[in-house]
């Protein structure tokens, strides 16, 4: 039997975040839930929590990235070195945007430089000992609000297929789709499913697992 991958640890670790967070925020609306997710809470809240079980072996490499040609991505924010573990961490939020609002999200390409580095180490013969996380809290009525899954700019976009194919939990029921119309799936919670990106460069086998209910208080999103 070979040693557990990256995902049985994760999946663990996620589930106690979401555990935490559901004791922490349970009463809490959505609106009330969205301030303090905005306004109190960042990324490297996160990568710690999801770093803490780890203890001693956990390495914080935040901040310490280095970029390479076609921005290709060669860092990672969690080092697991007693098992040679690379994690990225995404958390997703909004700022306050050129109209005031607090609408604004984090540019689509800084996922797919994320995304392009997991599928090259999983091609690189690393699969089991790389993962990108993206977490959020469940206090928005659209996972797009969180995230830019749009062609093109404007409040309702049409979706872009080709981001839409890393997230194999969203579904809709709508055609043409828009990306308000884009629901989670709760069904497909839990279970592993596959990325399969419209590119010629990536035909390896990409894992994705959603992690989380609907009453639950935090989501994830594992890649592995």
């Amino acid at each position: 039997m070979g040693n557990p991958t990256i995902d049985r640890y994760l999946v663990a670790n996620c589930l106690y975040i979401i555990d935490e967070f559901n004791i922490l925020y349970g009463e809490w609306d959505k609106q009330k839930l969205k301030k303090e997710a905005d306004e109190n809470f960042n990324e490297m809240d996160i990568i710690v929590r999801l770093g803490y079980p780890f203890k001693q072996n956990a390495h914080y490499t935040v901040g310490e990235s280095n970029r390479v040609k076609k921005l290709q991505k060669v860092n990672h924010d969690l080092y697991i070195s007693q098992r040679d573990f690379k994690i990225e961490v995404k958390y997703l939020k909004n700022w306050i945007s050129s109209a005031n609002t607090r609408a604004a999200s984090k540019s689509w390409s800084v996922f797919q430089q994320d995304f392009d580095w997991l599928m090259d180490e999983i091609d690189a013969d690393n699969y089991g000992k790389v993962a990108f996380v993206i977490g959020w809290f469940n206090c928005v009525d659209s996972f797009s609000q969180l995230i830019q899954l749009g062609k093109g700019n404007g409040a309702y976009p049409l979706v872009d297929e080709r981001k839409k194919e890393y997230f194999p939990f969203l579904d809709t029921d709508r055609l043409p789709t828009y990306t308000k119309d884009l629901k989670i799936n709760y069904n497909m919670a839990y279970k592993e499913q596959f990325v399969t990106p419209i590119s010629s460069k990536y035909n390896g086998i990409y894992r994705c697992m959603f992690i989380g209910e609907e009453d639950d208080k935090f989501h994830f999103a594992l890649y592995y």
